[in-house]
């Protein structure tokens, strides 16, 4: 986290910079993205302004505090943006758990629909070599093929990988 300290036609003292930089260090606990803080101070009259500046990813804080001192318009500030960094991170959290339960609720309606679209039909797997049901998925443009194989006597599915690349399950049965 980068924090930079620009007076405006006064002159700070580093006590008063280290004190800022100090303060503004421990907003990392609400957002550990925090790329970079700008501090403008400046003072009109009797009054001294602190301007503070918040980039985070996707979003800018602006606080401008107006005081008798420096520290005590710091002071201020800072709460300010601690209040401001909470309300954010509340409205993160909040959204986050406002996704994941649209994401799960479309997952039970999208779970509804594949079991009211399901189509049911008998199968009585046939007898055949892998040879013969390789043969017979690529004249059919099959993606997979339930038999029983010829050579172990097994119930198998074969399925298409990708291009002339095949997987085959062997299915046993419970003991």
């Amino acid at each position: 986290m980068i924090i930079n300290v620009r007076a405006k036609r006064i002159k700070v003292p580093e006590k008063v910079v280290e004190y800022i930089k100090g303060k503004l260090s421990k907003s990392e606990k609400y957002f550990s993205v925090i790329n970079k803080i700008e501090v403008f101070l400046s003072k009109q009259k009797y009054l001294y302004i602190v301007e503070i500046i918040i980039n985070i990813v996707g979003r800018t804080i602006k606080i401008k505090q107006q005081a008798a001192d420096f520290r005590s318009a710091v002071d201020i500030a800072v709460n300010k943006v601690e209040q401001q960094l909470r309300k954010e991170k509340e409205r993160v959290k909040s959204r986050k758990k406002s996704f994941r339960s649209y994401l799960l609720e479309d997952k039970y309606r999208q779970a509804e629909k594949v079991s009211m679209d399901l189509n049911k039909r008998k199968l009585v797997p046939v007898v055949s070599s892998i040879d013969e049901v390789v043969k017979i998925m690529d004249d059919n443009d099959y993606m997979f093929w339930i038999f029983i194989n010829k050579d172990t006597n097994k119930l198998s599915v074969i399925y298409e990988k990708s291009e002339s690349n095949y997987g085959l399950f062997e299915i046993e049965k419970r003991r």
